[in-house]
């Protein structure tokens, strides 16, 4: 009985041992089920977040598109004036004379470059070697007095002082700005012209500045010191006068005596352009003298001539005929040299010989022995506009459109091209009697960002 009851224990262990395992394999099962529509949802809330986030982004980026894209700019159509021009380089001529020097030394000027003189006005001090010193004294004084005047300016005393410094200032404002392109473009070559002029500016101011009363003390006594100095050379120097009155210069290239206005009207032709060639564009001065060694040179009256030799398929002898009138711009200066006459026009080897006369910026250009200009042809004067503003231009037709400001929406506009050049063009109504353009229009200058019919933003 023992041994049969032994049998139905392990019997029953056995039957009650098999479903343990069945319901723990079912269990597992579900839990591996659950799991994997978990990772599913987890994915589909995954993608979801994904696409949500790409919409917003979207979503910004137009909103951000939208704020800073461009917005039509206008302006007023304004009359002014499309030129064409030929650049060239010119040799300088004036009628000058020039001072030799009787003895050698040091040159100590009186008179400002680029002034005016009256004859036998004292110009400059030819100081022996034995006085260089008081040269030296001398020069910086001057200096101390430049900046003591200064210092009196910016406290806010001597009246009239800080006028002559704008007046100077805008004068070389230009200039400035003429070297600052440059320097972007890698050009240097008109570097010393820049200087130069600067520096006759900046001589002109000290000259004006000195009949100034400043009422400082410490600028008294400099001045009194200057003037000490200044009547020790001039018992002990040379006295350089003006022979004749005119515009002075110390800055000479040898070439003065040669150079002459019958020259340029009377020597051939390829001689002319060999002397263009060759000369140097900045006349530099030479502070030290020689005996007999030219001291300064006077430009005796306000006339100059500049010698051209125009090439290319463009130059027509038609355009320059004797005493034809052209506008010059001398860009490495700022100045336009208007109604240049032409006084000889003569074929060479090399193209056409072309000599101006003129009684304009004289003083401008007397450091320059040759210089770089543009020569205007022809121009055209009406509504000036920027090239930009023009919609799908024909140029060989001479019309295209522009889009106008109208009442605070873009209003197309037909109209007739009569002149252009890379930045601007000269139009005109399409049609007699049309509303637009005229100066009162307010011109879209940057028409690809809107079309017709839009709200001006």
């Amino acid at each position: 009985m023992a041994k049969k009851n032994k049998h139905k224990k392990n019997v029953n262990v056995d039957v009650n041992t098999e479903p343990k395992k069945v319901k723990t394999a079912k269990s597992h099962s579900n839990k591996k089920a659950r799991a994997g529509i978990s990772a599913i949802r987890n994915s589909i809330f995954a993608v979801v977040g994904v696409v949500v986030a790409v919409v917003v982004m979207l979503v910004v980026i137009k909103i951000l598109f939208d704020s800073i894209a461009a917005k039509p700019a206008v302006q007023f159509i304004t009359t002014g004036r499309v030129e064409h021009t030929i650049g060239a380089t010119a040799i300088i001529v004036r009628d000058e004379t020039v001072i030799p020097s009787k003895t050698e030394g040091d040159l100590v000027t009186k008179a400002t470059e680029g002034s005016r003189v009256a004859t036998s006005q004292q110009l400059a001090l030819i100081v022996p070697d034995n006085m260089s010193s008081v040269v030296t004294n001398l020069r910086n004084t001057q200096s101390q007095i430049s900046e003591v005047q200064q210092e009196v300016i910016a406290s806010g005393k001597a009246q009239g002082a800080s006028q002559i410094f704008k007046n100077v200032d805008e004068d070389i404002s230009p200039i400035v700005d003429l070297l600052r392109v440059d320097s972007m473009n890698g050009n240097l070559s008109d570097l010393s012209s820049f200087e130069s002029s600067i520096s006759v500016l900046i001589d002109g101011r000290e000259k004006d500045l000195a009949k100034i009363e400043f009422d400082d003390e410490s600028l008294s006594i400099l001045r009194s010191d200057a003037a000490s100095y200044e009547n020790q050379l001039s018992k002990s120097s040379a006295i350089v006068t003006a022979p004749c009155p005119g515009i002075i210069s110390y800055k000479l290239d040898g070439q003065e005596e040669e150079l002459s206005f019958d020259y340029l009207l009377t020597a051939n032709p390829d001689e002319i352009n060999n002397k263009i060639e060759s000369s140097t564009g900045v006349i530099t001065s030479d502070m030290t003298i020689s005996k007999g060694e030219n001291v300064a040179r006077i430009s005796q009256n306000e006339e100059q001539y500049l010698a051209v030799v125009l090439r290319g398929k463009d130059v027509n002898a038609v355009d320059f005929k004797l005493e034809s009138k052209h506008n010059i711009n001398v860009a490495s200066e700022g100045v336009t040299i208007d109604n240049c006459v032409v006084v000889r026009s003569e074929p060479c080897d090399d193209g056409l010989l072309v000599v101006f006369s003129t009684t304009r910026h004289v003083e401008s250009l007397m450091d320059l022995r040759t210089v770089n200009i543009e020569i205007v042809i022809n121009s055209t004067t009406g509504l000036h506009v920027p090239v930009s503003c023009l919609v799908e231009p024909d140029y060989k037709r001479g019309v295209a459109t522009i889009y106008v400001n109208e009442d605070g929406f873009v209003l197309e506009v037909k109209v007739f091209i009569d002149d252009y050049d890379r930045e601007f063009a000269i139009i005109r109504p399409f049609t007699e009697g049309d509303k637009h353009p005229t100066t009162k229009s307010v011109i879209i200058t940057n028409p690809t960002v809107t079309k017709p019919g839009e709200k001006v933003n």
